[in-house]
Order: structure tokens, then sequence, then C-alpha cells
């Protein structure tokens, strides 16, 4: 445990020094190409004649707008660089580095062509807020998750999942389709709880300390290291994404977040302590998903405004206090996790 434990600390260490240097040109780079936010009166779609005007309010966008809104950049960079010069080249790790890239590609996709580039085109702007923009996002995720699952499985990486040592799933092709199509959920609650500032990094520093902590008296080691980059990353990251946040993650943080510890999950066969762990990032995608259906099927909402964060900022709730609460639930939550690993 000791020699695992210092290799993981250096790694940390070097992603901290490696994300100080990297944030400050990171930041400059996105003022100066303009990858801002820049939110705008738009309507939505699912009740006619309603538009984003709440949504403007809570998110005081007089004040935001002009705030980078792709610093998960940095997250998508540093962690795969890192994690290929400090790190043995597994063909665990080689399908981790694939899904990464990918999901952060896809993020950064997501953000330029159709957030930022959408600025000044009101048709793209409504599009984003449809539900049949998001189920194409569903399936694009789908699609990588599903493809990164088979990849384990084809190598014979792809374990089969245990449940408190009672029941046993043997991994097949039909598991592996369903398990991609679990992980795409994992990337979209990360995605879309990046809705506050340090919401989602301070929820998975949490989440992935948690992970090690676990992995740890697991005696499962060789992903530990890994883990231990991306904790350094997010110290970094939440300096800056703390109130008033210097940026915000966006799809190129937020996606290889989501993807990162439900791998670890799966490959270590801890899906239940990783379930509990990010459970908050589950509640809120679920928040979101029934609100648009409910909106969609019979054009009215069970929320102020989706996801839940943003219903409790809609009645009143400052920032500081829903970001620390959902913090303080993902602790608890956490260690729950740890618990039922060692069941």
């Amino acid at each position: 445990m000791v020699p695992v434990l210092k290799e993981t600390l250096e790694s940390l260490f070097i992603a901290v020094l490696s994300a100080i240097l990297f944030t400050p040109v990171m930041i400059n780079l996105l003022y100066k190409f303009n990858q801002v936010s820049d939110v705008k009166k738009s309507n939505i779609g699912g009740i006619k004649g309603d538009n984003n005007s709440l949504f403007m309010r809570i998110m005081r966008v007089g004040k935001t707008n002009g705030t980078p809104n792709m610093g998960g950049i940095m997250i998508w960079i540093i962690v795969p660089i890192l994690a290929y010069f400090l790190l043995p080249m597994t063909p665990t790790l080689k399908a981790f580095l694939l899904g990464f890239i990918l999901f952060g590609l896809w993020g950064l996709i997501d953000v330029v062509v159709f957030t930022n580039g959408a600025k000044n085109n009101e048709r793209l702007r409504t599009l984003q807020e449809s539900f049949e923009w998001r189920l194409i996002k569903v399936i694009i995720a789908s699609g990588i998750s599903i493809g990164v699952m088979y990849l384990l499985y084809k190598n014979n990486l792809f374990p089969n999942l245990s449940f408190f040592k009672v029941a046993t799933i043997t991994a097949t092709p039909a598991i592996v389709v369903i398990t991609g199509l679990l992980c795409q959920f994992a990337v979209y609650s990360a995605e879309i709880s990046d809705g506050l500032d340090g919401l989602l990094v301070g929820m998975f520093q949490i989440i992935t300390a948690s992970m090690i902590v676990l992995l740890l008296i697991q005696g499962r080691y060789e992903l530990i290291p890994l883990l231990g980059i991306i904790l350094g990353v997010l110290i970094v990251d939440l300096y800056f994404n703390i109130p008033p946040a210097r940026f915000w993650n966006g799809g190129p943080g937020a996606m290889p977040l989501g993807f990162s510890l439900f791998f670890v999950a799966i490959v270590t066969d801890n899906l239940i302590p990783y379930l509990l762990m990010s459970s908050v990032t589950w509640v809120i995608m679920l928040s979101s998903a029934l609100q648009i259906l409910s909106m969609k099927l019979f054009k009215k909402r069970i929320f102020k405004i989706a996801p839940l964060h943003h219903h409790f900022q809609a009645i009143g709730w400052p920032q500081h206090k829903i970001t620390m609460r959902f913090w303080l639930f993902t602790a608890f939550f956490s260690i729950v996790g740890i618990y039922l690993g060692l069941i």
C-alpha cells in the first residue's frame, strides 16, 4: 500500500503543478478566441411562448456573461498527457484514455459549435433546449460508451460484476451494451451538474478521493495513481472555479470526469459504491429528465426550473448554500459507498 500511495501522491503533486502553469495561459486564450458565455433570451421547447428569462435572472447573466465556458480543457488535456508519461501503459489505461479523449472531444465540439457558435443564432439556441437535441446527445454518448466497454470486453478486461457477494452478473455482449448505456448516463449526469460555481468540481473531488480510499483498502492499486492525477487537476480547477468563477468547465471537462469515475468503478467491480458516491449527480440528472418529459408530454413543469440546483436558486437559495449542501450530501453518500464497498 505504501509504494502505491507514494506514487499516487507524487502524481497528484505533478498534476497540481502542471495545472497551475497551464490554467492562466488557458484562460487568456479562451478570452482571446472569445470562447465565453453569452446567454441570450431564447424560447424553450415544450411550452408555447415559454423562454429562459427565469434562468437568465437567477444566473445573473448581466454579470456572468463573458466568463470563459470551456475551462474543462485543462482536465481534458492535462490528465491524459500526465497519465501517458507517468503511468504504465496497460490495456486498461489505453481503453480509459480512448474514452476520456473522445468524450472530451465531443464536449469540446458541443460547446464550440452548439453553444458559443450559436450566440447569434436563435434557432440553434432554441435547438439546444429541445428534447430532440438532448436525445441526439444521448445517442452520441451511448455510441462512445458502448465502444469503450466493448473494447474492454474484447480484451478480456470487462469483469464479472458482483453485488454484495450475493449475486454476480457474468460479462456478456448484452451486459456490455447495458453497461455502455449506463455509462453515458453517468457522463450526462456529470455534464448537467456543471451548473453552479464550484458545484461539479467540488463533488467530484469528494468522489475521486473517496474512490482512492476504497481502492486502497480493497488492494486494487492499478488505477489509484490515475485517480491521483485527476484529483490534482481538480484541486487547481476548484481554485479557479469557486465563486466568482474565473471559468466554467463545460463539456470538455464534465464529460471526461463523468466517464472516468464510472470506468474506474466498472473495471474495479465497484459499481454499487460508485452509484452511492455519485448519487447527487444522478438526482440532478433525473430532475432534468423529469422536467423535459413533463414539458414535452404534458406541457407542465415539475420544478420551477431544472436541473434541481436551479430550482433551489429560483426559490431563493444563494449559490453557495446550494453548492455546499450538495457537497455535504456527496460526502455523506461517499462514506456510505466506501462502507458498502467493504461488505
